[in-house]
């Protein structure tokens, strides 16, 4: 045994000695000197291993591991066939967010969190924020989640207040002094 893939897999099974107890891993060590029991555990990995690589197209086991978790949009999405209301609701809300036109900063999700009575979001990134955030919004009742996002004011391009924002003015202001000249 010298590939690092095996002696994780033993370390894993290594790991369920608190939940087996002592007695079992004897009885397994035993077992494994027997011939009959090595031959069926060869049987039974070389099966698995066959029926794993079948029902996976080939080329993905690797981006499969890799993949990040599913786009918490979709969910929201899925959350349609239960709750349309909602659901539409909560995608526009998502959309907003992510476009900046509502709570653009950081600072301003956790001010809305916090006069909301809702639990902080501990994030040090406005995009990183935005899932937690929304997270605690998905279970409340659709007349609650309808007031308190009534209560969210779009931010207008003369209210940002981000670089972009500023840019834009200054862009702006210098396309007008160009044209009237």
């Amino acid at each position: 045994m010298s590939s690092k893939p095996e002696l994780e897999l033993l370390i894993e099974i290594a790991k369920l000695f608190k939940k087996y107890g002592p007695e079992t891993f004897e009885s397994l060590a035993a077992n494994f000197s027997s011939p009959e029991f090595s031959e069926r555990l060869v049987t039974i990995l070389s099966t698995t291993a066959k029926i794993a690589r079948t029902a996976q197209p080939k080329g993905t086991e690797q981006a499969e591991r890799k993949r990040p978790p599913r786009d918490f949009r979709s969910s929201l999405v899925a959350l349609e066939n239960a709750e349309p209301e909602k659901s539409a609701l909560l995608v526009r809300f998502y959309d907003d967010l992510m476009a900046k036109t509502v709570l653009p900063t950081l600072r301003d999700i956790q001010a809305f969190v916090s006069d909301a009575g809702l639990p902080s979001v501990k994030a040090t990134a406005r995009d990183k924020a935005i899932t937690p955030f929304l997270k605690t919004l998905v279970p409340m009742p659709l007349d609650e989640l309808r007031t308190r996002l009534s209560d969210i004011r779009s931010v207008s391009i003369r209210d940002d207040r981000s670089l972009e924002g500023w840019s834009n003015i200054i862009l702006d202001k210098e396309r007008r002094t160009k044209e009237s000249n």
